[in-house]
């Protein structure tokens, strides 16, 4: 889920295109169920880093993961992910799109294969991932692209795209809005009391270590806890809770009779055993740095320094309409999102927190027909 930056007083974390008749490859997003994520390689890149726990900063090196599919492709898409997920949440657009594009897929640092500073809490801000993946690109040899983000990864994508227009020629972004730096920092604690449903991330930054044990000891659970759609029932508290995350489903199990989690369809077996596997590598403790305080306040002390608060190149915002986690289309208008944007576009697409999985054939069509509005050099 996602990871807040910054806000005063309005809750944290349209336009509807018109979808083209016919899709060119429609019938790719229906084999996304026979997608098997065994058969692709990751590529690593050694990358800067700075490690910044400890009495004074030291320069680093992460070996961090990737994928590369479609090499020769001229044009780039960057997709990036969010939490607690992988590069496999993309497999629908995989399908899609690697006919037509490249598409560079980051694994985070902290996840599956990708390495990790040994401080969590200040040697991971917004600026290190969009850092990691501009890395990647080098090592790929790709000039620029555009940035496609969910989640998590959605806030990477815009802190791309601001602070590095050069590479990031567009961006497109699922439910979380552009919420410049001039709103102000706010804490996880603070987030919370305006919003319920933002109390984990009070849980995961002040507690991660207590997280992770909760998480690492049923990984199925954690990610099935999140990997809901919109017609499934689950817990009215889930993500309400700052002192654990698994407890509300916990009870909704034993209320319901239940012996796991629901498995909700949004992606295979193979898929969910893929994650289960991944994230046993390194477990979920390094997967919390968007929620600690130290970098979340050096990212918003980062690009209130730079000053450029504006968007210059395409953007998009597609926002969920079922999401349980917040109204993002209601957040965006309070925060005046578009004010920062100048090719700024927005639809609706009726799902909860992960379109593109739930309605990956809605969802590439929404994304295929905005990419027309991109310049590729």
């Amino acid at each position: 889920m996602v990871g807040l930056r910054f806000l005063t007083d309005v809750l944290l974390f349209t336009t509807v295109l018109a979808a083209p008749a016919t899709a060119p490859y429609a019938s790719d997003a229906a084999k996304a169920d026979d997608f098997n994520p065994y058969q692709y390689t990751k590529k690593f890149a050694d990358c800067a880093a700075v490690e910044r726990d400890g009495p004074s900063p030291k320069s680093i090196k992460l070996k961090l993961a990737y994928l590369d599919i479609n090499p020769t492709a001229k044009k780039t898409l960057v997709l990036v992910h969010g939490w607690p997920s992988l590069w496999t949440t993309y497999r629908n657009q995989i399908t899609y799109f690697k006919r037509n594009y490249r598409l560079i897929i980051p694994e985070h640092r902290g996840y599956g294969d990708s390495q990790h500073p040994l401080g969590l809490n200040a040697s991971n801000a917004m600026y290190d991932f969009v850092g990691d993946i501009t890395c990647m690109m080098d090592k790929a040899g790709v000039k620029s692209g555009v940035c496609v983000g969910n989640d998590f990864g959605a806030q990477v994508c815009w802190e791309a795209g601001r602070s590095r227009p050069d590479r990031f020629i567009g961006v497109f972004n699922v439910g979380i809005p552009y919420i410049s730096a001039d709103v102000g920092f706010s804490t996880n604690a603070a987030l919370a009391q305006l919003n319920p449903s933002f109390s984990y991330q009070v849980f995961l930054g002040s507690n991660p270590t207590g997280a992770a044990r909760e998480l690492n000891a049923d990984i199925r659970s954690a990610i099935r806890s999140c990997a809901q759609m919109g017609n499934s029932t689950t817990p009215k508290d889930f993500l309400q809770r700052n002192d654990t995350f698994l407890g509300p489903w916990r009870e909704f199990e034993k209320t319901n009779n239940l012996k796991e989690i629901p498995f909700s369809g949004i992606m295979s077996r193979q898929v969910e055993d893929y994650m289960v596997a991944s994230y046993q590598k390194q477990g979920f403790y390094t997967t919390f740095n968007g929620y600690q305080y130290g970098n979340r306040k050096l990212t918003f002390d980062f690009e209130k320094a730079q000053g450029n608060s504006s968007l210059p190149q395409p953007t998009f915002t597609l926002f969920p309409t079922k999401d349980p986690v917040a109204d993002w289309q209601g957040l965006a208008d309070q925060v005046k999102s578009s004010a920062f944007l100048k090719n700024y576009r927005t639809a609706t697409i009726p799902t909860a927190h992960w379109p593109h999985e739930e309605a990956p054939d809605q969802f590439n069509l929404i994304l295929s027909q905005w990419l027309g509005n991109v310049t590729f050099s």
